[in-house]
């Protein structure tokens, strides 16, 4: 309790949501550390004037080229799991479609950060001194993330549709709000 307020309950999608936010966030510290790393000033560490060295245009089009290959990944693999059984008690059912719903959360996250992680190792090997491909890497695995990581109705949704498509029953999204 807080102020006299009362704690706001702690569920499985609150708690997927904080994590997600997290991971998204971390898109952004980690463009403040490139900032500082590689493009913050225009000097070396002599304090002599450091040319200006912008990246060609094929690494950004390697870059939206790595976006596409991303949502193509996460498409195919990061909704690949199987359906539950019919057969599941009720219990056994949430549990198991909480399990898939967070595995598949993290490949799903995995698969979009990619993009930017990759972004960086070019970035690096073509020794430029400015994040600018960074930040369209960054904006790119952000999008992905907002629609196959953060844990939204329809993303909830959708996963639910694919743990029951052979007449299963997760109950993922009152499993997720803690009710039902």
């Amino acid at each position: 309790m807080l102020c006299g307020m009362p704690a706001a309950p702690v569920t499985p999608l609150r708690t997927y949501r904080i994590l997600a936010l997290a991971l998204m966030g971390a898109l952004v510290v980690i463009g403040i550390a490139l900032w500082f790393t590689v493009g913050a000033n225009g000097t070396d560490r002599s304090g002599n004037a450091v040319p200006n060295h912008a990246p060609s245009g094929w690494l950004y089009v390697a870059i939206a080229a790595l976006g596409l290959i991303a949502a193509s990944l996460i498409q195919t693999f990061g909704y690949r799991f199987p359906a539950l059984s019919p057969d599941l008690d009720p219990a056994a059912a949430r549990a198991a479609g909480l399990r898939v719903y967070q595995q598949s959360m993290y490949l799903r996250f995995a698969l979009s950060e990619s993009v930017a992680i990759i972004a960086i190792a070019l970035l690096f090997s073509g020794n430029s001194n400015t994040i600018l491909p960074y930040v369209l890497a960054a904006a790119i695995a952000a999008l992905l993330m907002a629609y196959h990581v953060w844990p939204s109705a329809s993303l909830i949704s959708r996963v639910e549709q694919r743990l029951d498509r052979n007449g299963g029953r997760s109950d993922l999204a009152n499993a997720l709000d803690g009710t039902g």
